[in-house]
This record gives structure tokens, sequence and C-alpha cells, in this order.
């Protein structure tokens, strides 16, 4: 199986490669833009490794197609990113960037890393300052987390990257106020028409309609609400995200448009997570509860 899903990324590789190649030049490519479409395919390829095991969807081939194609069409800004400049491959690999962070927060943070707790701190505030988009709903989510968690936060592995989020959110509306760059609102009145304007940008992403029409289908009936319920245990962060993504949009304190890009981000995670769970359900026949621990179902097999 590790045989075929390493094929199965190298032919998304290649067939990147090939659409890089041939869709955006209308001129005799030169040694440069080879490299760029290289390292453009190389990127996307990375994006789909590591949304696959943010999720968990990366142990089948299909699973890894299906995720490849709909990043490929769904993924905020996706047609800036492949344009094949130097640009294009400095903002791909700075979306890279944000899964890969999410993913060292879910894998260390039951483990002992002390000699690179600076190092962490340092991966948390350039996560957070680089990002506009996913800083303020990621800060959120970290700092609700390590509330539910504060008697134990500090024995945790994961504390250096939350403090270094944390510092890089403020420094991030520190800066977009210094330089007049924030959407805050003064008024009840401003706070409503902004909060209209995103969401009339909103309902023109396919991203965001999906992601809203899924989980209110889900929600009407038992066996969906359920469904819910076990992906927001599995997927605590990302599901906070995408809840205080939400929040963000009234008052837009990194500006309007990063506050909309955002929503998008999360939406695109929590339509994976879904869909993935409506595979596991309908199509492998298993159950996307979490198993019940053997201690309560003795306990109750034998009061």
């Amino acid at each position: 199986m590790k045989k075929k899903i390493i094929v199965t990324y190298m032919g998304i590789l290649g067939v990147m490669m090939f659409l890089l190649a041939v869709l955006p030049f209308q001129h005799a490519i030169t040694a440069l833009d080879r490299l760029l479409v290289f390292l453009s395919a190389l990127l996307f390829t990375l994006l789909v490794w590591l949304s696959t095991q943010l999720i968990g969807t990366g142990q089948k081939v299909e699973s890894v197609i299906f995720t490849a194609l709909f990043l490929l069409f769904f993924y905020p800004g996706i047609t800036n990113f492949l344009s094949c400049d130097v640009e294009a491959v400095i903002s791909l690999s700075s979306q890279c960037i944000v899964p890969f962070f999410i993913g060292q927060y879910n894998r260390v943070s039951h483990r002992d890393f002390r000699r690179v707790y600076v190092l962490m701190l340092l991966m948390g505030i350039f996560c957070s300052y680089t990002h506009d988009g996913i800083t303020i709903p990621l800060c959120a989510a970290f700092l609700w987390l390590s509330f539910l968690s504060r008697s134990r936060f500090f024995r945790t592995a994961c504390w250096p990257m939350v403090i270094g989020f944390i510092i890089g959110t403020g420094l991030s509306i520190w800066n977009a106020h210094r330089l007049g760059l924030s959407s805050m609102p003064s008024n009840l009145a401003g706070t409503i028409s902004q909060t209209s304007t995103a969401l009339q940008t909103l309902w023109d992403t396919k991203i965001f309609l999906l992601s809203v029409g899924l989980t209110a289908w889900l929600s009407v009936s038992r066996w969906g609400r359920q469904m819910l319920i076990a992906n927001f245990r599995e997927h605590t962060l990302l599901a906070c995200c995408a809840m205080f993504s939400y929040c963000t949009l009234p008052f837009a304190p990194l500006g309007l448009e990063n506050a909309v890009t955002g929503v998008c981000f999360f939406c695109i995670f929590w339509v994976l997570i879904l869909v993935k769970s409506l595979t596991d359900k309908f199509y492998y026949g298993r159950s996307a509860l979490p198993p019940v621990p053997e201690a309560f179902a003795e306990k109750n097999l034998n009061p």
C-alpha cells in the first residue's frame, strides 16, 4: 500500500508539472521557468501530503487523489499560487506552513521537546505573523483549548508554540493598526454593514456554500449529528478554528479580505473531514463514532 501511495504522489507531481508547463506560458520556456514549474508542482504535492496527514486520509490512493482535486478546485487563491512566478512559489510555500504547523501542534501535544522549545516558540511567531488570514481564528482556538487544559498546559510540549503564536498575533494586529489596514468598525451600523459585505463575498465562494450546506444537512438527522460531534471531538482544533473564523467577520482587525480568506481556508479542511466521515460510513462501512472504552462497556454490561 505504501508503494501505491508513493506512486500516487509522484503521479500528482508529474501531472502538475505537465499542467503548469503547458497552461501558464505563452512563450518559450526558459531554465528559470522550468525551475519555477518544478517548485510549484512540488509545493502543491507537499500541500496535498500535509493536508492528508492532518485529516487522516493519506492511507488510501483514492483519498489522496480526491484531496488533490479538491484543493486544486477549492483552495483560496489557487490560481495565483499556480501562476508559475517567484511570488507564486513564495505564496505556495507559505501556505504549506499552516497545515504543517497545525500538524506539529497535534503531534507534539503530549511529548517532551525541551531542547527545541526556543525553535517551537519562533515557529509559532513566524507562522502567526506571516499568515494574516488564519492568525486570529487559530490564536482564539489555541487560547480556548489552553483554557480548557489550563491545569496541565505547561506540562505539555506544545505550550511554546501557543505562546509564540499569541505573540505573533499581537504583532500582526499592532502592525495592521499602525499601517491603517484594520477594518474594525466604530459603531453598530458599521459592524452590520461589514458583516453583510463579508457574507456577500463568502456567498460567491463555492467552498463556503458547500461547508454550510453539508453541515446543515448532517445536523437534521440523528446519525448526522453524531458524526458532527465525533468529528468535533477528533478534530477539535480545526473545528474551533472554523467557528472562530466566522467570529472575526464583523470586526476584521486584520482586514476584511484576510478574514474572508481565513473562513475559506478552514472551511476546506472542515469539508474534507466531513467527506472522509461520509466515505467511511457509506463506502467503507465504518462508523464515524469513536469506539467505546472497554471499562465503560464492561460497566454497562455488568451493572
